[in-house]
């Protein structure tokens, strides 16, 4: 059997959207190229661009304005160039990494917390979902004395009016798309992909997934809404990458060398 046409695939991961095209470089960069030393050259970039839709100079604006905020830098080689990631767009790469890559939820344990309305900074730099001005849902349990403490499980009754608080509807809705997109690819691609298809599947799943993930609350799965798809992206983006594997850099290059 024949993958669906690659342009196909590329439309349904994009939701049928030019993605904004400086975010999607950093995700190429942390899925493509984030151990230490590694490069990916200007060839390269406009080949995988060019397949996802994206004209080269909405790449190079990208290019620059990730040069300017001290995300990557580059060099020449040749009549070539090279980009790579800085000491700052390294450290911030990895930091996000465990939650863009991870099989299971951010985390397993959740408690309510009613702090006292008259200190309410004293927890300001907890994580979790902030309900009110100080009430929270957290995944470490307080240690504040005056605190209201109760442990949610996953038999706990939380009302819609809590939920709802996790994640904006704009955010619920954008995770039910990817969750239906994933699915369809996952019909679409019944025969091995090329390495340079490969690459741009990774990208575009890592970057979607990474859009969602990145702006939910580090909360275990039973807390958020009924109808949060977070769980079933995410089962579904560990599936995709681990079927197809990240190509060696030194393979793509040669394959965008070849066209």
């Amino acid at each position: 059997m024949q993958n669906a046409p690659f342009e196909d695939i590329v439309g349904t991961l994009t939701l049928g959207q030019t993605p904004r095209v400086w975010s999607l470089l950093i995700s190429v960069f942390g899925d493509l190229a984030q151990e230490d030393g590694a490069q990916i050259s200007g060839q390269f970039l406009r080949q995988l661009t060019r397949m996802i839709g994206i004209k080269p100079e909405a790449m190079r604006v990208a290019l620059h304005r990730l040069r300017k905020e001290g995300w990557i830098e580059s060099q020449r080689q040749g009549r070539n160039s090279v980009y790579f990631l800085t000491p700052k767009g390294h450290a911030q790469t990895v930091e996000a990494t465990p939650r863009i890559y991870a099989a299971g939820p951010a985390a397993t344990q959740a408690w309510l917390a009613v702090f006292n309305p008259l200190h309410p900074s004293e927890s300001s730099d907890m994580p979790g979902a902030w309900l009110s001005g100080h009430m929270l849902i957290t995944p470490q349990m307080p240690d504040q004395r005056d605190a209201y403490v109760t442990r949610l499980t996953p038999e706990t009754a939380i009302p819609d009016w809590m939920t709802d608080k996790l994640c904006s509807p704009a955010l619920r809705q954008l995770a039910e798309e990817f969750a239906q997109a994933l699915g369809q690819v996952s019909g679409q691609l019944t025969a091995p992909l090329t390495p340079m298809e490969v690459a741009v599947l990774r990208v575009l799943v890592v970057h979607g997934w990474r859009r969602i993930v990145l702006k939910a609350p580090l909360l275990p799965d039973h807390v958020f809404p009924n109808e949060w798809a977070g769980a079933r992206c995410r089962a579904q983006v560990t599936a995709l990458l681990a079927k197809h594997s990240r190509p060696a850099l030194d393979e793509l290059e040669a394959a965008a060398a070849s066209g």
